[in-house]
């Protein structure tokens, strides 16, 4: 006699109601938090700039050395709550997006300029290939930022003497950007976190090169909401393209 199988099945519910209204409290907190820094810190930068480029007068070696150091930091701080209202924006479906046909070599030497003064104080030279005149459909602005991020972070992780190859190729109706360093790549334990929000390789409190972790997730949904996408390569130690 054969018996009939009986087959089961097991429903779990989980009400996520708490979740969900503590992530958004989360998410106001940092919004109200990064507006409430951003003014008073802007006016800060600028006074410290100020006296450090001498509007007070000469001043000590020592004071200069401490004033530059200031700024610096100060700076990383305002980076690091744009990247955080940046984010808050995305996530709301709140960041405004002007769609209009743009020339990307005026974009890709506009950004190449403009990383140009960092790339020399690190001893990096930045070069371009296949850059010739592409018109393509983009928020310039935000484009210009994703450029500037991975230009800058290319530079950050490149040894003295290196450089930086930004490439262009066409495939019908894409293009492709990329930007290669010769830095000592991507760990692979890190791979899946690479486009994350907060991401660092070295995570420690002690690591050489700073950052948000931001810059790469915004970098992401930017590049999605112009219907683009984004994507990595890298052999350590031979390097990352991006």
């Amino acid at each position: 006699i054969r018996l009939q199988q009986q087959t089961k099945q097991l429903l779990v519910l989980r009400d996520l109601s708490d979740r969900h209204q503590t992530e958004q409290l989360k998410q106001q907190f940092i919004s109200t938090v990064s507006h409430e820094l951003r003014t008073p810190l802007t006016a800060i930068i600028g006074s410290l700039k100020l006296i450090h480029g001498g509007a007070l007068g000469q001043l000590p070696d020592s004071m200069q050395s401490l004033l530059g150091v200031a700024v610096q930091n100060s700076e990383t701080l305002h980076r690091l709550i744009n990247d955080l209202l940046d984010m808050e924006k995305l996530a709301a479906g709140k960041m405004k997006f002007e769609l209009r046909t743009c020339s990307l070599k005026e974009l890709i030497d506009e950004a190449l300029a403009a990383n140009q003064a960092y790339a020399q104080s690190r001893g990096v030279n930045l070069v371009s290939h296949g850059c010739h005149d592409i018109l393509v459909r983009v928020d310039s602005m935000r484009l210009h930022q994703v450029l500037n991020n991975y230009l800058s972070n290319a530079i950050k992780f490149s040894p003295q003497g290196s450089q930086v190859v930004i490439d262009v190729v066409t495939d019908q109706d894409t293009v492709r950007v990329s930007v290669t360093d010769q830095g000592e790549g991507i760990p692979a334990e890190f791979r899946d976190q690479v486009f994350a929000k907060f991401a660092q390789a070295d995570g420690s409190d002690k690591r050489k090169q700073e950052g948000t972790g931001l810059g790469l997730a915004i970098s992401r949904e930017l590049m999605a909401q112009m219907d683009g996408c984004v994507g990595f390569d890298s052999e350590p130690p031979n390097g990352a393209t991006f």
